[in-house]
């Protein structure tokens, strides 16, 4: 058998296993943090630039850089707990987690592919497809770009995902829609430049919270029903509402007719500390 595939049947049966371990639902989109937590692994974050996550197996802690992308994060954090899993002992991994190829190490490899199917299982993904009514081969910009705030990871790494791993789509139709990119994408949806980070939940997000850090935005059905200290309202239209994140802590937001709900997560901006603090209220945020 060719070690490629070899390596990544065995990744896919580590990360179902997983999955079942934590009880989730290989069709659901996951916390990867929380999932970590709930199988005895503590998950902490750094304001490091250094590397590119830990696993410290004397200790059974990740560490994941809080200064990088949400997507880049939880793929590191699923990458090092696939490090955990498989046994693999102490590891400081470089920049480069989630673009090992075939010269890397096997151990890197092997985790790459476990964070991929951990986080983005081919039933995921096509439930999150069919819940939508959407086509995979005629994916647009923005579905493939909310695809990917449900599931956790980056714009183009759920479109390399799609085309190399679970072949939904061609290698064509990724490189043409990862010609535009998120800042783009966000401006296009929101009408101006920001920064940060942007989730766009619709009708079908369930199962997950929706995680957002102080400063961030969400865009959401409407009209909404909300009154609380850590969202904050920036455009209101029948259809879709604008929130900001502005304080940290835990809330639900719902539709006035009552058709969808979420809960809405926040944590510090770039929060460094044990990943089960931090959504936690902060007074010290205005």
């Amino acid at each position: 058998m060719n070690e490629t595939i070899a390596l990544g049947r065995e990744a896919l049966r580590a990360a179902l296993d997983v999955r079942r371990k934590g009880d989730v639902a290989v069709s659901n989109p996951v916390c990867v943090y929380d999932l970590a937590e709930s199988l005895g692994v503590e998950v902490k974050f750094v304001a490091v630039n250094s590397l590119g996550g830990m696993f410290a197996k004397t200790s059974n802690t990740i560490l994941v850089p809080s200064l990088r992308p949400p997507g880049r994060r939880a793929f590191t954090c699923a990458h090092e707990l696939g490090h955990w899993y498989f046994g693999h002992g102490d590891r400081i991994d470089e920049l480069t987690v989630g673009e090992a190829d075939c010269n890397s190490p096997r151990e890197e490899q092997l985790a790459d592919l476990f964070a991929s199917h951990l986080l983005m299982p081919k039933w995921a993904v096509i439930a999150a497809l069919s819940q939508r009514e959407w086509d995979a081969h005629h994916l647009a910009v923005h579905q493939a770009y909310i695809l990917a705030c449900q599931l956790g990871v980056g714009y183009e790494t759920i479109l390399r995902h799609m085309w190399r791993t679970l072949h939904l789509i061609s290698k064509a139709q990724a490189e043409a829609l990862m010609k535009k990119t998120p800042k783009q994408i966000r401006r296009a949806t929101i009408g101006t430049d920001t920064p940060d980070h942007l989730i766009i939940a619709d009708r079908a997000w369930n199962t997950v919270p929706i995680d957002l850090q102080v400063g961030e935005k969400v865009l959401v059905p409407g009209p909404i029903t909300s009154d609380c200290a850590q969202l904050a309202v920036v455009t209101a239209l029948d259809s879709e509402v604008l929130l900001e994140a502005l304080n940290p802590g835990i809330t639900r937001i719902a539709t006035a007719d009552g058709t969808w709900s979420a809960f809405v997560r926040i944590s510090r901006r770039e929060f460094c500390g044990r990943s089960i603090y931090r959504h936690l209220e902060d007074s010290d945020v205005d």
